[in-house]
């Protein structure tokens, strides 16, 4: 499977204008190439005699031209634009690389286009230019890297290469096998440069995990203070805590606020480069700590499905009121998700990501109905309530968490569809969820205790044949 490894690049201070110069010919280049893109297809448009045309936009009456497709592609772009000086102050397949950028996004603004005229989405607009004088990434295929003593040459143009200080070099990370090595980019990122290495560990995602067991599940309901609470079917329950997260967004948002007292709406420097940088590294280092946790909780318990609830555009279509919209918004709920589609192929775990609509109001105790968004039926009301933050009370007047009903209503949802057993998704299981809080309670050792227990389990199930798999707590699972 392709992976990318983000590296903060420390290079010395002959490398750093090196590279900072290739990435200022790199946004150059970029911007010639819309350029050429945006003028053959306004000459074009000026050619036919109905282009120029007006349109309605809500109340307002306008003018201007009709959406086109545009017809630029990569292999014109690289005829036209081989002798242009960006172009030559790079390497070839580097150049190359960009101007298949701008192709692709050429190439994603024409299907937008034909979706357009479906009204499935508002009118695009055509590609823009980056700023002048910015800084854009620089990427090289493997083809383009030299591996010589433990280190990569990456390729120099000729009209480059006279004025080079220094020998170019890329120093691999120590983990990583040169033969894995299929792409790497040089890029900007918030006053730093890092390096991305693409590789590809020849690890096929797995199918089928005869350690788990699939008919069980953990089900997972994200929100603020409680950033994700689990039911499993097993009859457990936890509560990740977010109220961490909350406090690290807040302290990220005085400090902007602070730095751009009295300046102007796109205000920009160093400082807030700084607050930026730590606040995006406090919630990758969340999403990974959440992400392990999550994975090694499936391992440990043998359970084969994991299944989260997510309603698309609920963050930026959020009615929550300011103070609510601040606290639910910048939690990195989205970008877990997609940090765990990558993690769970590789252990044979089944990701389920289902909409959520009315499981925070419907009663799982009481087994009402679930329907989704915007199906539900005339009369439809939920059995039990909400009595306070947190609390839920059934119509038997039964008291549980409200996450946890939530939860365990989102596995509901996708029972028959995943052929799951409920039946000890009870009371017991749904009252007193243990809380964790993966900043302070989670240790690297407990994050990768279930890994290697998984892997002696492995090893050992391959020696004993024709013995059923043993999960990690001892019991027996169901193949």
């Amino acid at each position: 499977m392709y992976k990318t490894i983000p590296i903060k690049a420390t290079f010395t201070d002959e490398d750093n204008l090196f590279w900072l110069f290739q990435c200022q010919q790199a946004n150059n280049l970029w911007n010639c190439a819309v350029y050429h893109a945006k003028q053959k297809h306004y000459n074009w448009l000026e050619q036919q005699s109905d282009a120029f045309t007006t349109y309605w936009k809500g109340d307002d009456l306008r003018y201007g031209w009709k959406t086109y497709k545009c017809g630029t592609k990569y292999p014109e772009l690289c005829r036209d634009l081989k002798d242009n000086p960006h172009y030559k102050a790079m390497a070839a397949q580097s150049a190359q690389q960009t101007l298949k950028s701008v192709a692709e996004s050429i190439s994603s603004y024409n299907q937008l286009v034909g979706l357009y005229y479906k009204g499935q989405v508002d009118r695009p607009r055509l590609l823009r230019y980056r700023q002048k004088g910015g800084l854009a990434a620089v990427t090289f295929p493997r083809q383009a890297l030299t591996y010589k003593n433990g280190l990569f040459y990456p390729s120099v143009s000729k009209e480059s290469k006279p004025e080079l200080l220094t020998e170019i070099v890329l120093e691999l990370p120590e983990f990583v096998d040169p033969d894995w090595v299929k792409e790497v980019t040089v890029r900007p990122y918030l006053g730093q440069l890092w390096i991305d290495w693409v590789i590809d560990d020849g690890k096929q995602p797995v199918e089928h995990n005869p350690s788990l067991d699939y008919s069980q599940a953990w089900s997972f309901d994200h929100g603020g203070d409680n950033w994700l609470t689990g039911v499993s079917t097993h009859g457990k329950s936890l509560i990740i805590d977010g109220r961490r997260l909350k406090s690290m967004n807040q302290g990220y948002a005085r400090l902007v606020a602070k730095y751009k007292a009295g300046k102007p709406e796109f205000y920009w420097d160093s400082n807030l480069d700084r607050v930026q940088r730590k606040r995006n590294n406090q919630m990758r280092d969340a999403i990974n700590k959440a992400a392990r946790f999550i994975i090694n909780r499936c391992l440990h318990d043998c359970v084969g499905n994991l299944i989260i609830g997510w309603n698309e555009r609920q963050k930026d279509s959020s009615n929550m009121g300011k103070r609510g919209n601040q606290n639910f918004v910048v939690i990195p709920t989205k970008r877990l998700i997609e940090r765990l589609k990558q993690l769970c192929p590789e252990y044979g775990i089944r990701l389920t990501v289902t909409e959520e609509a009315y499981t925070s109001k419907a009663s799982y105790l009481d087994d009402d109905s679930l329907p989704r968004h915007g199906e539900k039926p005339q009369g439809w009301t939920p059995s039990g309530k909400r009595v306070r933050r947190g609390l839920y009370k059934s119509s038997k007047g039964h008291l549980i968490n409200a996450d946890c009903n939530g939860a365990s209503n989102i596995a509901k949802k996708v029972a028959t569809q995943l052929g799951l057993d409920l039946t000890k998704v009870s009371r017991g299981a749904l009252t007193l969820p243990h809380r964790y809080d993966i900043f302070k309670s989670l240790n690297k050792s407990y994050r990768m205790r279930s890994v290697r227990v998984r892997v002696a389990s492995a090893k050992a199930e391959s020696v004993a044949c024709g013995r059923r798999p043993r999960c990690a707590n001892g019991d027996s699972s169901t193949v």
